[in-house]
C-alpha cells in the first residue's frame, strides 16, 4: 500500500515580518536597553509564532494522515535547529579561547546544558540576570529561549496525538490551552521576586503561557480553513485591529520595562495576548496587513531571525571585551554588519545544508565537502580543547572588588546593630578622632553633627563600595545595600522600611549604575519619603548608555521636589579618573574615600541651610 503523504502546508505570508520585528526588538534591547527597554517582548513573539505553527503543522499531520509522526517531527526539528545552534556554540567557544579566556569560566556547563535543550533551568541558579548584563556579561545569556521551545518540542507532537485520538473539539482543546496559559501567568505572579527576576524569567512553567496561546490560537484559527475572499467591511476591520495591535506592541517594544513588577503581575501576559491577535491576523490570507509585514526587508530578515538571534549577543559581548572601551554608533554599526554576515553564512550553509532530508546533496561539490569538513574539524578540536580547560567547569574567581565588596557585606552587618544602640544615645558629645577629620575634610562641629545624625542608606554595589567609610563618619547609619540591585527594589526596601518606622528623616539613595530610572520611579521614591524627609540622592557615573538620562531624570524631579537633593557624584568622577577602578564605575580604595566626601559635602551643606 502507498504510503499518504500530507500535502504541503500554505506558506503563510507575514509571518517572516513577525520574526523579523521580533528580533529586531532583542538586538534593540541589547544594544540600548535603556531606550527600547521592551525589546525582549520579541521573545515572546517567537513563542508564540512557534506555538501556532507546530501546533497548526501537526494538526493538519493527523487531519490527513490519522496519525502524527512523532519521531520523523523530532529528527526534522534538530535537523532544522541543531547544526546551526552547535555550530555557533563551538564557534563562540573557540573565539572565547583563543583571545577572551575569563569568559571561559562555566563554559562546559553551558555549551552541555544547551545541547539537550536544558540551559534555562542552569540558568536560574547559576546564570546571570537577563536585565544585569555588565557585572558578568554572558554570550550565552539569551539561548534560555531556545530551551524552553527545545523541550516544548519534545513533549508537544504526543500531547497533540493524544488530544486528537480523545477526539476533543477544537474549541474545548483551545479553551484548555488557555487556561493552562493563564496558570502559567498566575505562577508567574506567585514566584516574582523583586531582587532575583531569574525564576520567572528564565522558567519553563513562568513562560510557557505565550507558546500555549499560541497552540490555541492554532486549534481555534487553523491556517487551512480560512477564506481567500471576504468581505470588504470584514477586511478593514481585520487590517484596522492589527495596526492597532501592532502599534500597541511597538509602544510596549519601548515602555515595558522588565525589571517592573506589574511586568510579572500581568504586563507581559496583557501584551502577549495581544500579539496573539496580531498573529491571528497576520495569518489571515485575505488581510492586506499580512502582506505589508511581507516586505522584501523584513523577510529577508524573517528566514534569516534564527541564525541572526543565535549570533547577535556573542558579536555584541565579544566585541565589547575586545575594543575595552564605552561603544559608540561606529562600533554598533560594525557589531551589526558582523551579526549580518555571521547569520548569512549560518543561513545559507548550515540552516539550508542540514535542513534537506539528504543533507549531504547540498553540499556544493566544487570544493564543498574538503571545506566543510576542515571547518568541522577545526571547530570540534579547538572547541573540545576549550572545553577540557579547568576553568571551563568552574565558577569564574572573585576579583578584588568583589572580594572587598564581600568583605564590606560583612562589616555592615556588624555596623548597622551598632547604629541601631547609637540611635538610643544620641545628641551626647562624641570623642573627636583628628585622623578622621583630616581624612573627609571636616571639622570638630561637623564631626559632632554627623556623628548624631541617624540616616536609612539604601543602594547598589557602590553604597556597598563606600558603607564602611561612611559609617566611620556616621555611625548612625544603617546600610541596606547589594550588588547589581535595581531602582524597584530600592523603592520596595524604602517602602518597608517606612511601614516598620524604621526610616529616618534623611535618606541616602545610590541606584540607577545597573539600570534604568525613570522619573515615575524617582517620584514614587519621594512619595513614599514624604515632604517633612530629605533623601540625597547619589547620581551615576558609568559608560552605560543609560547613566545620562538617569541623571537628567534626577535633574528635572529635583527642580520639583526641594527635599530631594543630588549628590553630584558624576562631575566629581569625571574630573578625576584616577578614583575608579579598572571596571570604571566603582571607586578604588582612595576613591570610596573621596565617594564619601562628595556624600558628606553635600549633607553639610544643605543642613547648613536648614
Amino acid at each position: 500500500m502507498e504510503q499518504q503523504k500530507a500535502p504541503k502546508r500554505r506558506y503563510i505570508t507575514g509571518f517572516d515580518g513577525l520574526r523579523a520585528l521580533a528580533v529586531l526588538g532583542v538586538i534593540g534591547f541589547h544594544l540600548w536597553p535603556d531606550r527600547i527597554v521592551g525589546g525582549w517582548l520579541g521573545v515572546p513573539l517567537f513563542f508564540i509564532l512557534s506555538g501556532y505553527l507546530i501546533t497548526d503543522l501537526l494538526i493538519q499531520e493527523y487531519e490527513q494522515t490519522g496519525h502524527i509522526k512523532v519521531i520523523s517531527f523530532w529528527v526534522r526539528r534538530l535537523k532544522r535547529l541543531m547544526p546551526a545552534l552547535f555550530t555557533m556554540l563551538l564557534l563562540t567557544s573557540v573565539v572565547i579561547f583563543w583571545y577572551f579566556k575569563p569568559l571561559l569560566y562555566n563554559l562546559r556547563a553551558i555549551i552541555s546544558t544547551n545541547l539537550i535543550y536544558i540551559y534555562n533551568f542552569w540558568a536560574i541558579k547559576h546564570g546571570g540576570s537577563y536585565f544585569d548584563q555588565w557585572n558578568h556579561p554572558s554570550p550565552f545569556t539569551h539561548l534560555w529561549s531556545l530551551s524552553i521551545e527545545g523541550q516544548f518540542y519534545l513533549l508537544w507532537p504526543i500531547i497533540v496525538l493524544i488530544l486528537m485520538k480523545l477526539k476533543f473539539s477544537r474549541r474545548k482543546i483551545g479553551g484548555g490551552l488557555m487556561l493552562g496559559a493563564a496558570i502559567s501567568a498566575i505562577l508567574m505572579a506567585i514566584l516574582y521576586s523583586s531582587t532575583n527576576l531569574n525564576r520567572v524569567y528564565y522558567g519553563t512553567d513562568t513562560r510557557m503561557f505565550a507558546v500555549l496561546l499560541g497552540t490555541a490560537l492554532a486549534f481555534v484559527w487553523p491556517s487551512n480553513r480560512f477564506k481567500l475572499v471576504i468581505k470588504p467591511t470584514v477586511k478593514r476591520s481585520l487590517d484596522l485591529i492589527g495596526w492597532v495591535g501592532l502599534l500597541i506592541v511597538a509602544l510596549a517594544i519601548f515602555t515595558l520595562n522588565g525589571q517592573w513588577a506589574f511586568t510579572y503581575y500581568g504586563g507581559m501576559f496583557l501584551i502577549t495576548l495581544i500579539m496573539v491577535v496580531l498573529v491571528a491576523i497576520t495569518a489571515h490570507p485575505a488581510s492586506a496587513f499580512s502582506k505589508i509585514l511581507n516586505q522584501s526587508f523584513l523577510r529577508y530578515l524573517g528566514t534569516r531571525s534564527y541564525s541572526i538571534y543565535l549570533y547577535q549577543l556573542p558579536v555584541f559581548v565579544l566585541y565589547s571585551h575586545w575594543i575595552h572601551r564605552p561603544v559608540q554608533l561606529v562600533d554598533i554599526v560594525i557589531e551589526l554588519v558582523w551579526v549580518l554576515v555571521l547569520a548569512e553564512i549560518s543561513y545559507r550553509y548550515i540552516e539550508k545544508v542540514f535542513k534537506s532530508s539528504r543533507f549531504w546533496h547540498n553540499i556544493p561539490t566544487n570544493g564543498g565537502p574538503q571545506i566543510y569538513a576542515a571547518g568541522l574539524l577545526f571547530l570540534i578540536v579547538s572547541g573540545t580543547h576549550a572545553l577540557m580547560l579547568p576553568q571551563t567547569g568552574q565558577q569564574p574567581p572573585k576579583t578584588k572588588l568583589e572580594h572587598r565588596l564581600t568583605k564590606n557585606q560583612q562589616q555592615l552587618k556588624q555596623a548597622n546593630r551598632k547604629a541601631q544602640q547609637a540611635e538610643k544615645q544620641a545628641n551626647r558629645p562624641v570623642k573627636v578622632e583628628p585622623a578622621l577629620l583630616d581624612q573627609y575634610a571636616i571639622n570638630e562641629q561637623q564631626y559632632q553633627k554627623l556623628q548624631n545624625l541617624p540616616i536609612s542608606a539604601v543602594g547598589d554595589s557602590l553604597l556597598l563600595n563606600a558603607g564602611p567609610n561612611l559609617q566611620k563618619v556616621m555611625p548612625q547609619m544603617t546600610v541596606d545595600a547589594q550588588i547589581g540591585r535595581q531602582v524597584t527594589d530600592v523603592i520596595n526596601i524604602i517602602k518597608t522600611l517606612k511601614e516598620q518606622n524604621n526610616l529616618a528623616d534623611q535618606v541616602l539613595i545610590t541606584s540607577g549604575t545597573n539600570g534604568t530610572v525613570s522619573k515615575d520611579q524617582i517620584k514614587q521614591v519621594m512619595e513614599i519619603v514624604g515632604k517633612h524627609r530629605t533623601v540625597y540622592w547619589v547620581n551615576d557615573f558609568a559608560e552605560r548608555n543609560w547613566v545620562a538620562g538617569n541623571n537628567q531624570n534626577l535633574l528635572q524631579v529635583a527642580s520639583r521636589h526641594s527635599n530631594l537633593k543630588i549628590v553630584n557624584w558624576d562631575v566629581t568622577a569625571k574630573q578625576h579618573m584616577e578614583w575608579l577602578g579598572r571596571d570604571q564605575v566603582h571607586p578604588n580604595p582612595t576613591g570610596s574615600v573621596e565617594y564619601t566626601k562628595t556624600i558628606l559635602r553635600s549633607i553639610l551643606k544643605t543642613g547648613k541651610n536648614q
